[in-house]
């Protein structure tokens, strides 16, 4: 998928107006509508595609944009810097002004929209198509609207509108906000219906041109999530960690992914949908930069290098909280960050730049770092690159098995998971710069057992149990990719000690999601914003 073309007019074309035209009966064929359209399985398959494409966002609302900002910044691990002065996004007094948050509400909409269609029309398909050809349509179309709509929710909550269905009238544009439960009861039945109809990852890839699509194994991991997401998505109600561990083992059973030996592979371009991948964002970098390649991703030049190199911007960063989480001798901080003792990076004048050359041209925030996960080592030429965003690794999945197993009470398999991703955080990796100690040496961080008899305390927690050794875990594993805000949120609705870290930070229970974009309420008179429009 990484190469296919995302764009499609079907949805434009069928909403045109002709209040312009005479009023005569006239029927042009070439024309494009829903009626003349979805007629064959080749329009079948264009149909899903929007789907994807809303992820990356079209309007920047994606993970091409604005979701680094608005999924990493309310944590504890990123903050602005002087660059973007005001940004609302970490301040947890985001107005329904926000552009950014307009444009994410936008982007999920019109997948969701698309979603919908592609699952109307493939049902109501007549035509001749192979019945794997359309169970895998379906389950594509499922596992889109049920991951949109999950983004959705964990962004604007769980009163934002239910729609299932096409839109068939002017009414339809007016929805009513949902009521409690009922998004969550169709995000959780969307991936159990993917799930059912989707292949594995080895069939769906056996096909180049599906590489990157969604998979049972993506499906399941997802269902997975949800039940364990729960308690975001129908708030006040909790974690289903039962029926998670289930998904989990379906996913772990099924031999279909591994964990690669070199870590920075899930941040690499040359090493796309790895073994490891479980379902990622495909970007690519086009020709252009603004308005005729929607594909890329502006993480780099954003919140990657530090400002006063190669002419990034730099708005968010890594905090020292984030660099202090890693222990000594974990190799992964310096794949994750720009820092003092880590990688160089190349500008595109070919001047070779490390920590102190950063630090001597930077003008305030010396206390934060550089993201280098998902960022290039090397200054392109453009501000944007084309490295996919890993939404869902393997990792995550042996880690979320760990938290389920240990809620059951099983520490002692709960810890085989977590030592699992631990050792791969210690293997050499012969492919990084050569300055680098880990490029000929392992990583020292102990398993869990030695990490126990340490009894380390980091950023205020105590690594002396389970959970709080997967809470560390999963900080530094997955820094950067959008997970910390969302399990600190998860964790303190079932135990507010959780979310004292954000508190700390101004956090309140209202600010939790954003508020809705102004411009829909001002639009649909039957919509209520959430608790930050009042």
């Amino acid at each position: 998928m990484k190469k296919f073309n995302v764009y499609t007019c079907v949805l434009a074309a069928a909403m045109m107006t002709y209040s312009c035209k005479p009023d005569m009966d006239l029927n042009n064929p070439q024309e494009l509508s829903i009626d003349t359209y979805y007629k064959t399985p080749a329009q079948l398959e264009a149909a899903v595609i929007p789907a994807y494409q809303a992820l990356i966002g079209k309007v920047q609302g994606g993970y091409a944009r604005s979701f680094y900002y608005e999924l990493l910044a309310p944590g504890d691990d990123f903050n602005h810097t002087f660059k973007w002065e005001p940004m609302y996004q970490d301040t947890y007094n985001t107005p329904s002004s926000d552009g950014m948050a307009s444009g994410s509400w936008k982007d999920m909409w019109n997948g969701i929209f698309a979603a919908n269609m592609a699952i109307d029309r493939i049902n109501a398909f007549t035509g001749h198509i192979d019945d794997k050809q359309k169970s895998r349509l379906l389950g594509e179309a499922h596992f889109l609207r049920g991951l949109l709509y999950m983004h959705l929710v964990m962004l604007f909550g769980e009163t934002v509108p239910l729609i299932k269905t096409p839109v068939k009238s002017n009414a339809d544009y007016y929805p009513t906000n949902s009521k409690p439960g009922e998004i969550y009861a169709l995000i959780i039945s969307d991936f159990q219906q993917a799930a059912d109809l989707l292949p594995l990852r080895s069939d769906m890839y056996s096909n180049a041109a599906f590489i990157g699509r969604a998979t049972k194994g993506a499906a399941q991991s997802y269902l997975a999530k949800a039940y364990m997401y729960r308690p975001i998505l129908e708030v006040g109600k909790p974690a289903e960690f039962a029926k998670a561990q289930e998904q989990l083992k379906k996913v772990i059973d099924s031999k279909e992914y591994s964990l690669v030996n070199n870590f920075r592979d899930n941040s690499l371009e040359a090493t796309e949908n790895n073994p490891e991948s479980v379902f990622e964002i495909q970007l690519h970098n086009g020709p252009g930069w603004l308005g005729d390649d929607m594909s890329d991703s502006w993480r780099w030049q954003e919140i990657g290098i530090y400002d006063g190199t190669g002419g990034a911007w730099w708005n968010l960063a890594p905090n020292k909280k984030t660099y202090n989480e890693f222990e000594p001798g974990d190799p992964r901080k310096y794949m994750t960050l720009f820092c003092d003792n880590g990688a160089y990076y190349t500008q595109i004048d070919g001047k070779v730049t490390n920590y102190a050359y950063w630090m001597a041209h930077l003008a305030t925030n010396k206390d934060l770092y550089g993201t280098r996960k998902y960022c290039p080592d090397k200054q392109v030429a453009d501000f944007d690159n084309g490295i996919n965003d890993r939404l869902l690794r393997y990792a995550d999945v042996l880690l979320l098995y760990a938290e389920c197993l240990n809620e059951a009470g099983d520490a002692a398999s709960a810890k085989q998971y977590i030592n699992m991703v631990r050792q791969r955080a210690n293997l050499v990796v012969p492919s990084e710069q050569p300055q680098l100690w880990y490029q000929h040496s392992p990583g020292t961080i102990p398993g869990v057992d030695g990490l126990l008899a340490k009894d380390t305390t980091i950023n205020g927690i105590r690594l002396n149990n389970i959970k709080n050794i997967i809470q560390h875990e999963r900080f530094v594993e997955f820094c950067g990719e959008y997970q910390r805000y969302f399990d600190l949120l998860r964790w303190g609705m079932a135990d507010p000690k959780w979310l004292e870290p954000l508190k700390a930070i101004g956090w309140t229970p209202k600010a939790m999601y954003y508020p809705f974009p102004q411009a829909e309420l001002d639009n649909n008179k039957n919509l209520t914003g959430n608790a930050m429009n009042h």
